[in-house]
């Protein structure tokens, strides 16, 4: 396919190359260099702290790609609107390379994310010919966490946000080698029917863990939470669709919390699918401006977009809405 002539690199590509599919097939990124060579400016990351760099002068391309899996967009993300410092962002496409994709595959285009590639700098390269693509507006977590000291605040920017079942779930998915769906699949029906048992698992996952929630600084009176999460995309993978109000506002968030016990929460599943609210005592699904978890003790685990966290506070709140490829249907 012959692509138009590059015009001043007005177009990013930013590939993790610790990106589950690029590990896996190094060969895409071959294939990625070959489609962007003298369209667009492609540079291959493998940490967090190197994207500062290469997202200096965001604000003068058209079009930013990032290539990777849910944590790298969200590590992306975070440090786009750092470089940005307030201006108007680029389009940003999301290229899923990574384990699972979740955000891409609610947000972006479906299809060969080198296919997706390829076919969004035909479009950007030249001033004024994006019309192959559909842009949608689309909202942000603000997630600022502290740890001990008052000074230690770091703000990061995602789409999921989770502690309680969502952090121990991924405790156990990562240290059983991070499958991806056919691996995420088994243990959400092994902790279904052990849930029905008092299996252990159910219980390591499931029991409420011990923290404070405030919404809209309102506490909360529940002292321990089995479920605790919040995003801006409704389906969190396998067909969860437990924020299923997800995205209804730009300048509200969807939270939803629970402190059943396992035995109660888990034959609970079957609302989740059907994307209703769960329900039960003292459970929480409301759209708020903004919410703090407070772990008990001196932290506590929480994910955001797939990564695993510690802090001894985090607040959530809307982050800013950003322009991303979305599918060309509505």
């Amino acid at each position: 396919m012959r692509l138009p002539a590059p015009i001043g690199m007005s177009i990013l590509i930013i590939a993790n190359a610790n990106a589950r599919a690029l590990i896996r097939s190094p060969r895409r990124l071959c294939e990625l260099e070959a489609i962007s060579h003298g369209h667009a400016d492609l540079r291959v990351t493998r940490s967090v702290a190197e994207l500062d760099e290469v997202l200096e002068g965001a604000h003068l391309r058209r079009l930013v790609i990032f290539a990777g899996g849910d944590g790298s967009f969200m590590a992306g993300t975070t440090a786009l609107l750092s470089a940005l410092d307030g201006r108007p962002a680029p389009v940003i496409g999301l290229a899923p390379m990574g384990t699972v994709g979740t955000t891409a595959r609610n947000f972006g285009e479906r299809g060969d994310p080198l296919v997706l590639v390829e076919r969004w700098i035909r479009a950007y390269a030249q001033p004024g010919d994006a019309n192959e693509t559909r842009v949608v507006l689309r909202p942000t977590l603000r997630v600022a966490e502290r740890r001990r000291a008052a000074s230690e605040r770091t703000t990061r920017f995602g789409f999921i946000f989770g502690t309680g079942l969502v952090a121990r779930f991924f405790e156990v998915y990562e240290a059983e080698g991070a499958g991806g769906t056919a691996l995420a699949g088994r243990l959400v029906a092994r902790i279904f029917a052990e849930s029905i048992v008092g299996g252990p698992l159910a219980k390591r996952i499931l029991t409420p863990l011990a923290c404070e929630l405030e919404v809209d600084g309102v506490p909360n009176p529940s002292r321990g939470f089995s479920l605790l999460l919040a995003s801006v995309v409704r389906d969190l993978g396998l067909g969860m669709k437990v924020s299923y109000r997800a995205g209804e506002r730009t300048d509200r968030i969807h939270l939803v919390a629970s402190s059943l016990l396992p035995r109660d929460l888990g034959p609970r599943m079957p609302y989740v699918l059907m994307g209703r609210s769960i329900g039960g005592e003292g459970h929480v699904d409301v759209l708020a401006e903004r919410f703090t978890v407070r772990f008990a003790g001196e932290s506590g685990p929480y994910v955001l977009d797939g990564d695993s966290f510690s802090a001894r506070e985090v607040e959530v709140s809307a982050g800013p809405v950003l322009p991303i490829i979305g599918p060309r249907t509505p």
